[in-house]
């Protein structure tokens, strides 16, 4: 052990340091060389290692999928609804709504000089509740730098949800 403390202590000569750097080069270099040498797995190929996860059937969410249907429908009906209040569109142009709703909006619109010239735009569609054949979407709109939200109420009828409110009717 003793002899080990002196070995480490002593100081080693310029000639044996430098042959020491040169080993400690060619090891490294050599070493270098052999893990270029080796062969990389090709990345359009896969590996014997790769791992496959199964994973099960997608499943359809009944629930999801109604209210993207009920949210569809509000878009349907709000793309006609607000050229309406624009005065840029006839109620004959709405989609999605009750025939008693759209009687309604055409004798209910009246547009003034200064609305013809503003453009609405949808900014979100939000589904509320839905249930017992009922439904509620809030629409976010912006006009002329307002935002503000309409708030539509749809029915399920014959097989479809038409929108039968608007607002707090």
């Amino acid at each position: 052990m003793r002899r080990l403390r002196e070995i480490w202590a002593r100081p080693i000569p310029t000639e044996q340091s430098l042959l020491a750097f040169a080993a400690v080069a060619v090891i490294l270099l050599v070493s270098a060389a052999v893990l270029i040498a080796i062969p990389g797995p090709n990345p359009g190929e896969p590996s014997p290692e790769a791992v496959t996860i199964e994973a099960g059937p997608v499943g359809h969410d009944p629930e999801v999928e109604l209210e993207n249907e009920v949210e569809e429908r509000a878009r349907r009906f709000i793309a006609g609804y607000l050229p309406l209040l624009s005065g840029q569109g006839s109620p004959r142009q709405i989609e999605a709504a009750t025939p008693e709703l759209i009687d309604r909006l055409g004798r209910q619109v009246r547009t003034s000089p200064a609305a013809r010239h503003r453009h609405s735009r949808v900014i979100t569609t939000e589904t509320g509740r839905v249930a017992d054949s009922r439904a509620t979407v809030t629409v976010t709109v912006e006009t002329a730098g307002i935002t503000y939200p309409v708030i539509l109420g749809l029915r399920l009828t014959a097989g479809r949800w038409l929108v039968d409110r608007v607002g707090a009717e």
